[in-house]
């Protein structure tokens, strides 16, 4: 099969669904075949599939299409488990395999995983997807499509197809023009308000802050950063152990104001939260020192390139009194923030974290970038 004809067949079943698109010709392919503001174009390797699920679980009764690639899903394959851990009947990823990276070319070099003896329906199937299937022709392509909207859990289809690519031409605008347009469609067609650029109308008297409780003299941490949290309206968490944070991920893990979602790579969470923000939620991310390193590509490469705010709770690391193997490297952290712009605030005491987050949360809604809370080491400890 033809990339371009599998896109062309299934266009029309798409309906108002929104659709997450991987980089390369199959965003400008689908592009032609199916020009709607419900698009999300060029996301990056090992990002469609993350973003997907957290639109559709932000946007539970939407259906949401993600067009991924073998490369994508095999960059990071921890995104399948996580699939089946969330389980949004909503969506079905389309995993277009040409057994290559073929926009770089056609030499051997260029080949993928999938041209060997890797078979993602077989990963899928073993990460705990029921719904996997592998389809080599179109009619079976329009088939597994239908038969995904009807399915109880996500269904994930890998079509076999060549490396043939169309020239169909370029996309005219960049990836914060897109942005804008895919959350206003969302922000149209689902009533509801995302973009919050400003907190009050020029000239009116500010609004009052979120109603943050006194801190206890003698709370500890974990509820302290709980609470903050909470109060300021966060209603989508995601987090990998952290010595320093898992008492607080626990506490967010049985709320019912907000959903916590375990991830095994911190940048699948952060992919998570900038899919869960594109459909309305506030979220945050609680990880590690060395977690906010492993998630740079996807801040860059997502958050950044599309302008999209997450709040990130990073145990600051490599200050005096640490003395753990994170010591040396943790001293790291605020140049990595500064050159990826972006912003942040060291907190040093525990009165200081309510408003730390409160503050972040109303810088990203108009800056539309992450804004970190880092708390100190020692902070982090108390009990």
């Amino acid at each position: 099969m033809r990339r371009y004809d599998c896109l062309k067949v299934i266009a029309p079943l798409a309906g108002d669904s929104l659709v997450v698109t991987n980089l390369a010709n199959t965003a400008t392919e689908w592009r032609s075949v199916r020009p709607h503001e419900g698009n999300l174009y060029s996301v990056g390797m090992g990002m469609v599939t993350p973003y997907a699920i957290g639109i559709a679980m932000a946007l539970p009764n939407r259906r949401v299409l993600a067009l991924d690639g073998d490369g994508g899903i095999l960059f990071d394959l921890s995104v399948l488990g996580t699939l089946a851990q969330t389980a949004p009947s909503n969506l079905c990823v389309l995993v277009l395999d040409n057994e290559s990276y073929a926009s770089t070319g056609k030499w051997a070099s260029t080949a993928s995983l999938t041209a060997g003896a890797v078979d993602i329906e077989v990963l899928a199937r073993g990460s705990g997807i029921a719904n996997a299937s592998t389809v080599r022709s179109l009619d079976e392509l329009v088939a597994s499509i239908e038969a995904a909207w009807h399915a109880a859990g996500p269904s994930l289809i890998v079509a076999k197809v060549n490396r043939e690519q169309a020239f169909v031409g370029p996309t005219l605008m960049d990836s914060k023009e897109n942005k804008y347009r895919f959350v206003r469609h969302i922000e149209q067609s689902e009533s509801r308000i995302i973009l919050r650029p400003s907190s009050k109308e020029h000239g009116a008297p500010p609004h009052g802050d979120a109603n943050l409780s006194p801190v206890d003299p003698v709370a500890d941490f974990a509820t302290t950063l709980f609470e903050g949290l909470q109060e300021n309206a966060v209603d989508f968490v995601v987090g990998l152990p952290c010595s320093g944070l898992s008492a607080a991920q626990a506490l967010c893990m049985k709320a019912q104001s907000m959903r916590y979602v375990a991830v095994a790579h911190e940048g699948t969470g952060l992919g998570l939260c900038a899919g869960a923000w594109l459909g309305g939620k506030r979220s945050t991310a609680l990880i590690e020192n060395f977690g906010l390193f492993a998630g740079a590509y996807h801040l860059l490469r997502g958050h950044y390139s599309y302008g999209i705010p997450t709040l990130i709770v990073v145990e600051f690391r490599g200050d005096a009194g640490d003395q753990e193997f994170f010591a040396e490297s943790g001293e790291m952290t605020e140049p990595l923030l500064a050159a990826m712009r972006v912003n942040y605030r060291l907190v040093s005491r525990l009165r200081e974290l309510k408003p730390a987050i409160r503050d972040g949360l109303r810088w990203m809604d108009f800056a539309m970038r992450p804004y970190a809370v880092l708390p100190a080491y020692g902070l982090t400890r108390l009990r």
